[in-house]
C-alpha cells in the first residue's frame, strides 16, 4: 500500500463557522425524511429470536446499533473509519502502522462466498484447507491481527466469483456458517451482505445463531446515486466511493460528517465499477486513501453528536449532547475519543473544551474529553498550534480513552484546554472499568422493510441535486 495521495494536508469538511450551518441542517433533514419514508429498517441482531437459546454476554468490543447510531458497549456513538481489505489480502505491518497514522479505527474485511454458502480459501496461493470453512479460518486469523491493533471489523460477504449472484438460500447458509465461526470473536461491528430483498429473513437467521451481532445490508446511498452504504435501520456506513477521485472522495467524506456516518474506503476498479467479485486466484490490492479524506473526527462520542467537521483553516469542531443514544444517561466519566491525525496537524494542535475537560496528555493522537456534570452540551475545538505533530498510539481509537474505578484517567479539572502538541500518547489503558451498555432501543423485535431498498426516484434525484452543489461549495471554502 502506498502513502496518501493528493496535495492537501488539511481534510476538508462542512464547518465554516456557525453562521454557515444551514447546509448541514438541510442535508440531515433530507436524510431523515428518506429514513422515515422507507421504514425503520432491519431489526438489529441483538435480540433473541423466537425459540432460540439466550446467549451469554456479547464478546468484548462488539459494536451494535442503538436507534440511528452504531454504539459500543459503553453506550457511546461509534463512527468507524478505515479501508476495505480485499479477499485474500493480508495487510503488512507497515500498512497497519500507516492506518493508525491516518487515524483509522476499523476495517471492512471481504469474505468471498460460493454456491451453497461455502467459504473456500482465497488468495493468489490459497492455503490448503476445508473448501467450505478454509476461508473463514483465514479471515479469523486476520481479524485477530486487526483487533490486536485496536481496530474493529466488519465481515462483508461478497460473491466468490465474477458474475455470481448469491441466492437467499446461499446467503442464509453462509451467514449461519460465518456467525457460528465468529460467535465468540471480539471487536466485530457485524456482518454485511449484498443488496437483497430478504434482509428480514437473513436477520432472523443471524439472530438464531448469534443474537449479539448486527446485520448490515448494502444499498444505494440516498445522498449520491453513484455511491453505496450498508444500513441497518437508520444507522449505516459508506462502502462505495463513486468514481474514486480525490475530489469525489472528499465529497463523500464530507457527507459522512454531515450525516454522522462512518466509512470504509474502497476505490472502484479501472472501468469505474465497484470491484466486489473475485475469481480463483485473484487478489485486489488494498486501495490507497487520498489525503483529502484523512481528517480529525470523533471515533466514539459519549453522547449524541450534533455536528462535527473541519473548516478550511484546519479548525475542527465537535458539538454533542452527553446523553445516551436511544434515551437514558451515560455513567459519569464516560470519555469521548477524538482522532487527531498528525497528517492534519503537522505543527501541533491545541484543544479547547466547553462543558467538559480534556483527560488525555497534551498532543495525544487521540484526544479524550469527559463532560462536566449536569451540562446539556459539550463543545470541542481543535486548532493548529506550534509544537510537534501528534503521534498515533500503538492501538487504534477509543481504547485510548477509558474510565477507571474512580472516574476518567488523566488530568482532572473543570473546563479547560490541552496544551500544544508535544505528547506522544494518550492516557489510560484499554478495557479498564468500561461501563455496560443499555439495551437496544430501536424496536429490534421485528424486522420491518429494509432501509432504502426501494429508494424513490424523486428522492434520489433530489438528494443528488442538493448534495452535489452544496459539497462543491464547501470544498472550495
Amino acid at each position: 500500500m502506498r502513502g496518501l495521495t493528493g496535495g492537501s494536508r488539511i481534510g476538508s469538511g462542512r464547518w465554516a463557522g456557525r453562521p454557515k450551518r444551514w447546509p448541514a441542517t438541510l442535508l440531515v433533514g433530507l436524510l431523515a425524511g428518506l429514513l422515515v419514508a422507507s421504514g425503520e429498517g432491519v431489526g438489529q441482531a441483538g435480540r433473541v429470536g423466537a425459540g432460540s437459546v439466550p446467549a451469554a454476554e456479547a464478546p468484548p468490543g462488539t459494536v451494535s446499533r442503538t436507534a440511528n447510531f452504531l454504539t459500543d458497549a459503553a453506550g457511546r456513538v461509534v463512527l468507524p473509519r478505515g479501508v476495505t481489505v480485499p479477499a485474500g489480502t493480508v495487510p503488512t505491518a507497515e500498512e497497519l502502522r500507516r492506518w493508525l497514522d491516518y487515524g483509522f479505527t476499523a476495517a471492512r474485511l471481504e469474505l468471498p462466498m460460493t454456491s451453497g454458502g461455502g467459504f473456500p480459501p482465497t488468495g493468489a496461493q490459497p492455503p490448503a484447507g476445508d473448501l467450505e470453512q478454509g476461508g473463514l479460518e483465514q479471515a479469523g486469523a486476520l481479524v485477530a491481527d486487526l483487533t490486536d491493533h485496536g481496530l474493529t471489523v466488519v465481515l462483508s460477504i461478497v460473491p466468490g466469483a465474477r458474475g455470481y449472484q448469491p441466492s437467499t438460500s446461499d446467503l442464509t447458509a453462509g451467514l449461519r456458517r460465518a456467525a457460528e465461526r465468529f460467535r465468540v470473536t471480539g471487536g466485530l461491528i457485524g456482518f454485511e451482505v449484498p443488496p437483497t430483498p430478504a434482509a428480514g429473513d437473513l436477520a432472523a437467521a443471524l439472530r438464531a445463531v448469534d443474537p449479539h451481532r448486527t446485520l448490515w445490508v448494502g444499498q444505494q446511498a440516498p445522498f449520491d446515486p453513484a455511491a453505496q452504504v450498508a444500513a441497518n435501520g437508520g444507522a449505516g456506513y459508506i462502502t462505495a466511493w463513486a468514481d474514486g477521485t480525490p475530489a469525489r472522495a472528499a465529497q463523500l467524506a464530507a457527507a459522512g460528517d454531515a450525516f454522522s456516518l462512518g466509512w470504509f474506503y474502497d476505490a472502484p476498479d479501472a472501468d469505474g465499477r465497484l470491484a466486489t467479485g473475485i475469481g480463483p486466484g485473484e487478489v485486489r490490492a488494498v486501495a490507497t486513501p487520498p489525503a483529502e479524506i484523512v481528517r480529525p473526527y470523533p471515533a466514539a462520542v459519549a453522547g449524541v453528536p450534533t455536528s462535527y467537521g473541519s473548516d478550511g483553516a484546519g479548525v475542527f469542531r465537535l458539538v454533542y449532547r452527553p446523553v445516551r443514544a436511544g434515551g437514558g444517561t451515560l455513567p459519569p466519566g464516560t470519555p469521548t475519543a477524538v482522532i487527531v491525525p498528525g497528517w492534519n496537524y503537522s505543527v501541533g494542535y491545541q484543544a479547547r473544551v466547553t462543558g467538559g475537560q480534556v483527560t488525555s496528555e497534551p498532543g495525544a493522537g487521540v484526544l479524550c474529553v469527559v463532560a462536566a456534570a449536569g451540562v446539556a452540551e459539550v463543545r470541542v475545538e481543535i486548532v493548529p498550534a506550534q509544537g510537534t505533530a501528534p503521534v498515533a498510539p500503538p492501538r487504534a481509537g477509543a481504547v485510548n480513552c477509558t474510565t477507571g474505578p474512580t472516574g476518567p484517567t488523566g488530568p482532572t479539572g473543570g473546563d479547560g484546554a490541552a496544551g500544544a502538541a508535544g505528547g506522544t500518547g494518550a492516557a489510560g489503558s484499554p478495557g479498564a472499568g468500561t461501563p455496560a451498555a443499555a439495551p437496544e432501543a430501536a424496536g429490534a423485535d421485528t424486522d420491518p422493510p429494509l432501509l432504502l431498498v426501494v429508494l424513490p426516484l424523486l428522492g434520489a434525484a433530489l438528494a443528488a441535486a442538493v448534495l452535489g452543489p452544496v459539497l462543491v461549495r464547501l470544498r472550495r471554502r
